[in-house]
């Protein structure tokens, strides 16, 4: 969704986007992904998030791994061994909401990041701090400061944390049993010029459409119970222009009641950068009174 996520973030990946949304989790969720970012790189996400019970809130852990290979070269140009640079990053995350109907939410991450350039590595510790707030049916604004903390030391240079304050706005439509999600993000760094971002997505999980959506993407009547389709841009970061736009789907099957497996696809475009490809499965059980409803 073109990175508009801090206002809708309702899932594991909350503890990446906008803690204070782990707050609005039922059940359990498990998710991975994998990346592969510009040709170059290699990305790994896994994320889980499990609500400790009714005003309880909800806790969320995720591990971020991302990689590439480099080649040693001698003073006269002569390739030698290969090496690997990598970031790693750990998060753990609680978010609650602040009222019995849900209207506020807040949360709270911690994070541990790792790099490896060639035989040096250093440690870094960040927090970031959100909230999401629900005034009126329909409408939610979510903001976060994302990657407060210490700066890390390679040998004599010293790196600053690209510390990030986000705002969001979402529009979020139930129709029967399907829902449509427009949702915009502001977002500020202090060392480039803000860019801002646009995304919707479309939920289907009415019975009367799913068996024609997953006759033909399947050739079957699968116990499909939802399918997604998802779409955004961002602005660039230098010259405000598009840099890029993002599609993608999710299907949903039901494993059993509430018990629902999820799987998925997405392309991104960074303009002249080039593109990634994201695959991502996830499992989650969610608890309703109707095992065809989240």
């Amino acid at each position: 969704m073109g990175n508009a996520f801090t206002a809708i973030s309702d899932d594991g990946n909350a503890v990446f986007w906008n803690p204070s949304g782990l707050g609005r989790i039922s059940g359990f969720g498990l998710s991975g992904t994998y990346m592969n970012h510009l040709v170059y790189f290699n990305n790994y996400n896994l994320t889980s998030a499990i609500s400790l019970g009714k005003n309880a809130g909800g806790l969320g852990i995720g591990l971020s791994y991302l990689t590439a290979t480099d080649t040693v070269y001698s003073e006269y140009g002569e390739p030698g061994n290969e090496f690997r640079n990598s970031d790693m990053l750990l998060n753990l995350g609680y978010g609650r909401n602040l009222d019995r109907n849900g209207a506020l939410s807040a949360g709270a991450c911690v994070k541990v990041v790792r790099s490896q350039l060639y035989n040096v590595s250093c440690l870094g510790a960040l927090a970031d701090f959100g909230v999401i707030l629900a005034p009126v049916k329909y409408l939610r604004f979510g903001t976060v400061i994302k990657n407060v903390g210490t700066p890390r030391r390679f040998i004599s240079l010293t790196e600053y944390p690209p510390v990030n304050f986000r705002q969001g706005f979402a529009f979020q439509y139930p129709f029967r049993e399907n829902a449509f999600t427009l949702s915009f993000d502001y977002s500020v760094y202090p060392d480039v010029n803000p860019t801002f971002s646009l995304g919707g997505e479309i939920r289907i999980r009415e019975p009367k459409i799913i068996p024609v959506i997953a006759k033909g993407l399947l050739g079957t009547a699968a116990k499909v119970s939802g399918f997604s389709l998802m779409a955004g841009y961002q602005s660039g970061y230098q010259s405000q222009s598009w840099s890029g736009f993002s599609i993608g789907f999710t299907i949903e099957i039901m494993m059993a009641q509430s018990l629902y497996l999820d799987f998925g696809g997405l392309f991104l475009s960074y303009g002249y950068l080039g593109s990634s490809e994201r695959l991502g499965l996830g499992l989650n059980y969610i608890p309703t009174k109707s095992g065809s409803k989240k």
